[in-house]
């Protein structure tokens, strides 16, 4: 290449950047493979779908909800309509993502438009997720939710609608 040798250096800084980033195992822009499980469990959790949750986690799954300790089953019993049928659109907005070998964590924002009748309501948490490979398969080993008052909610999160249909 022709000129002061400006262009060439900056080129190899980034590539070296780039190739120190992804051999950390930090993703950042697009979501990490292990962040499937996590969609497919809101998706399973739209359909009010209990084996299709369970499917997406390991055996001793744990959830960490707003201060109190759930299992799978506890989740899968509270996401049932009971009577009061109501529809559930999921959006997300991966944070950072971290894989370490067979495992990996997600930071993420989650989103849901939930109707019941004439009224939808939002919520907004802020949510991490540790998964391990298990067999090939990404599973969920655990979730901490944390859900975000309405006027602590960021405005600068552009948020990803994931259709529980896919």
């Amino acid at each position: 290449m022709r000129g002061n040798g400006t262009v060439p250096q900056v080129l190899r800084v980034g590539f070296w950047l780039a190739a120190a980033l992804s051999s950390s195992g930090l993703v950042v822009a697009a979501d990490h493979p292990a962040f499937g499980p996590v969609k497919d469990l809101f998706a399973a959790m739209s359909k009010h779908d209990g084996e299709a949750m369970q499917d997406t986690s390991t055996a001793n799954f744990q959830l960490l909800e707003d201060g109190e300790i759930w299992t799978m089953q506890k989740l899968v019993t509270a996401v049932q309509p009971k009577g009061k049928p109501y529809q559930r659109n999921n959006f997300f907005k991966q944070i950072r993502a971290r894989q370490d070998g067979d495992m990996a964590w997600v930071s993420y924002w989650n989103k849901a438009e939930i109707q019941r009748a004439a009224e939808t309501r939002t919520i907004v948490w802020l949510e991490s997720a540790v998964m391990v490979n298990v067999n090939g398969r990404w599973k969920i080993q655990m979730l901490h939710s944390t859900r975000v008052e309405p006027d602590k909610q960021p405005d600068d999160v552009e948020w990803e609608r994931f259709d529980a249909g896919k």
